[in-house]
């Protein structure tokens, strides 16, 4: 009798652990549904606060981007406009100026450009003074490095765009006066 009441006491010793594990089982389920639900709202919520801050920030790209089509389309106007207002190339004016014939757009005129460099920014489009004037040192400098070779690094464009246009301008006693103010272009 007692070995069997030992005997029914470790069954019911088993039952209960069975029991206990049983309970943290359900438990543990329970729990991991749970987070797995909770990581499910958190990555949506991530998903669609992401989606709506990429959709910002590109409509403030496209914004951007039509606000300075429409600003280069002003400056075009106005670069126009400015034309219409310029009076037309004196050549007598800068053959007066500068004691040789001048011929109208000649890059050359510049103090610091040769032929070479001449050539090379027409290849680029930069055939007027006027163009010359509207493009940076910086752009100009890129240009001869990337089409002249590193050889263009000792030409310094820092003053091109500026006499270029007083050239465009027709401001020939200045552009004279501003050249003999330089060494070699710089």
């Amino acid at each position: 009798m007692i070995l069997r009441q030992k005997e029914m006491q470790k069954i019911a010793e088993l039952k209960y652990k069975l029991n206990n594990t049983t309970i943290m089982t359900e438990r543990f389920a329970s729990d991991l549904f749970f987070i797995l639900v909770a990581l499910l709202v958190a990555a949506t919520l991530g998903l669609i606060i992401g989606y709506l801050w990429g959709k910002r920030k590109h409509l403030k790209c496209v914004a951007l981007e039509n606000e300075i089509d429409e600003l280069k389309n002003k400056l075009r106007t106005c670069n126009q406009e400015m034309g219409k207002l310029l009076p037309p190339f004196d050549a007598l004016a800068a053959e007066q100026a500068f004691m040789k014939k001048i011929p109208e757009n000649d890059l050359t005129l510049v103090e610091g450009i040769g032929e070479k460099i001449e050539t090379i920014l027409q290849k680029r489009g930069i055939d007027t003074w006027h163009k010359l004037a509207h493009t940076t040192d910086e752009e100009i400098k890129t240009i001869l490095l990337t089409d002249g070779g590193p050889s263009y690094t000792v030409h310094e464009p820092k003053t091109w765009p500026t006499q270029a246009l007083l050239a465009y301008q027709g401001r020939w006693a200045q552009l004279k006066e501003y050249q003999d103010l330089l060494i070699g272009g710089k």
